[in-house]
């Protein structure tokens, strides 16, 4: 258990995730239907291309931290965990009668998404805290000494 409340192993799974999204985001958009289920118009397929660049740029933060978590950026980390799962159920329920995740492999890939960025942000969370918790107590120690 302490190894999933650590936050530079955390990092690279955030880094590790965030670049598979990336990697989706480049399905070319005749595939995009076979391979994740959505259905997208032209304005969604470049929505989707742009989003992969910010999650790419979320990996790379996430990978360039992993050595030495800064805590604000694990706090955005989390924030966005959070955030993400939070969009993906609101839209489910605000656009369920206009066809939004109309396939079963998108229901499938959104239900996965949305309960491993709850608990991506959960485990961020609790390793922060338990970091807030270390760094004082280390920081007084080596005053002390």
């Amino acid at each position: 258990m302490r190894r999933l409340i650590d936050l530079r192993v955390l990092f690279v799974v955030v880094a590790v995730l965030e670049f598979a999204y990336f990697l989706a985001s480049l399905t070319p958009p005749r595939l995009v239907t076979a391979v994740t289920g959505w259905v997208l118009n032209a304005d969604g397929h470049w929505i989707v291309k742009l989003l992969g660049v910010a999650l790419l740029t979320q990996a790379a933060v996430a990978w360039v931290f992993r050595k030495a978590p800064h805590l604000g950026v694990a706090k955005i980390l989390a924030f966005y965990q959070f955030a993400s799962a939070t969009v993906d159920w609101i839209m489910w329920i605000a656009l369920r009668d206009a066809g939004i995740f109309s396939t079963p492999l998108a229901r499938i890939t959104v239900i996965a998404a949305i309960i491993s960025h709850y608990a991506l942000g959960v485990l961020l969370v609790l390793a922060i805290a338990r970091t807030s918790q270390v760094r004082p107590a280390t920081a007084a120690s080596i005053g002390a000494a």
